[in-house]
């Protein structure tokens, strides 16, 4: 049952509430006056005010009895507030006005909520639900109050309980002649009901069969083509791995021409590097040669040149020998010629020194 949809089309209800409704009540002996409360207001000895509170009200309803096969309750909650109209048409009652109204209209309004409810008898509410009853409850409740001066927001709550198909009896549910047109409503419902899931499994099973068949179609449809990806792919490595070794063949070769290089560029260094010894070896020799020529001419000239000092020498030893024989010949000689006493011949060897030195000299 759509229990929104009818909602949508009631009109909202504005209760009007105000929070701090007072009146004012002035005795002065027979005398009684009403007014509202002021908002500038000074209280006098011989007035009295009274708050016009917000009550709140419950009013258990009773349902007509459908049979064995459904349960109906419902209760009516009420918000109210008495007007300033209400009140001074109500003076008597101005110290408990709101028990006042509970005890004064609860069997109007429960009587007139009841009489809505016979409307479950018949089987109309099966198909509109039971919201739309409920807002036309609220609505006489709001209206039977509004002409009494009172502003008020009611709230109507029915439960429906219906008996589970198992536990439905046909002959019971015919038995009673007085609400065979919601009992007929039921069964055809229930038929309905039969008929729509016995629909509905075939339609399940229908739609899961296809499913599972598109399933099935999409499986394969996956299988081939992840075995076209495997093909593909396996032949992507394979021209992938011939590619690398073709590579791989390539820079081995390339290797190895670089080794032969390097190794004929080494070749090439290092007999370069001999021959530069040899070379040099050659070079060395032969200075070694020039050098060995200019120290055996060298040796030459010393040795010359050390005979002829030799030879000076032994010239010169000579000739101091033969001064020195000369120097004594002669010394020798005077002696003979000229003898002298020993001073004299003291000093003949120290004129022999003088003349040997003269004749180093």
């Amino acid at each position: 049952m759509d229990e929104c949809s009818p909602s949508l089309e009631e009109p909202y209800w504005e209760a009007g509430f105000e929070g701090d409704r007072r009146v004012v009540v002035s005795w002065l002996g027979p005398f009684r006056r009403i007014f509202p409360h002021p908002k500038r207001y000074a209280k006098r000895f011989y007035q009295q005010v009274y708050e016009l509170a917000i009550d709140d009200w419950h009013i258990p309803l009773e349902a007509p009895p459908l049979g064995p096969f459904c349960t109906v309750e419902a209760v009516l909650a009420i918000r109210f507030q008495p007007t300033f109209k209400f009140a001074r048409e109500h003076l008597d009652c101005i110290d408990d006005l709101s028990g006042y109204i509970k005890t004064g209209y609860q069997v109007l309004l429960q009587d007139a909520a009841e009489q809505e409810l016979r409307a479950v008898e018949s089987a109309e509410w099966l198909e509109q639900g039971q919201t739309r009853l409920e807002r036309r409850i609220e609505n006489i409740v709001h209206e039977l109050l509004a002409i009494r001066d009172i502003q008020s927001r009611a709230r109507c709550r029915i439960e429906t309980r219906f008996a589970s198909p198992q536990q439905w009896d046909d002959s019971a549910a015919m038995a009673d002649t007085r609400h065979n047109g919601i009992a007929l409503e039921l069964l055809k419902r229930r038929r309905e009901t039969a008929e729509r899931l016995a629909r509905e499994h075939y339609e399940r099973e229908i739609n899961d069969h296809r499913l599972k068949l598109e399933h099935e179609e999409r499986l394969l449809e996956l299988l081939k083509r992840e075995a076209e990806l495997r093909y593909l792919k396996q032949k992507q490595e394979t021209e992938q791995a011939r590619e690398e070794l073709a590579a791989d063949e390539t820079r081995q070769t390339e290797r190895v021409d670089s080794e032969i290089r390097l190794r004929e560029e080494r070749i090439r260094q290092e007999a370069r590097l001999r021959q530069m010894e040899l070379e040099a070896e050659l070079a060395e020799k032969s200075l070694r040669a020039e050098a060995l020529g200019d120290v055996e001419h060298y040796l030459r000239r010393e040795i010359e040149l050390l005979a002829m000092e030799r030879q000076r020498l032994a010239l010169e030893e000579e000739i101091h020998d033969v001064k020195v024989a000369r120097a004594r010949g002669w010394v020798i000689n005077a002696r003979r010629r000229f003898p002298l006493g020993e001073d004299e011949a003291n000093a003949n060897p120290q004129d022999a020194e003088i003349s040997h030195e003269s004749g180093n000299r």
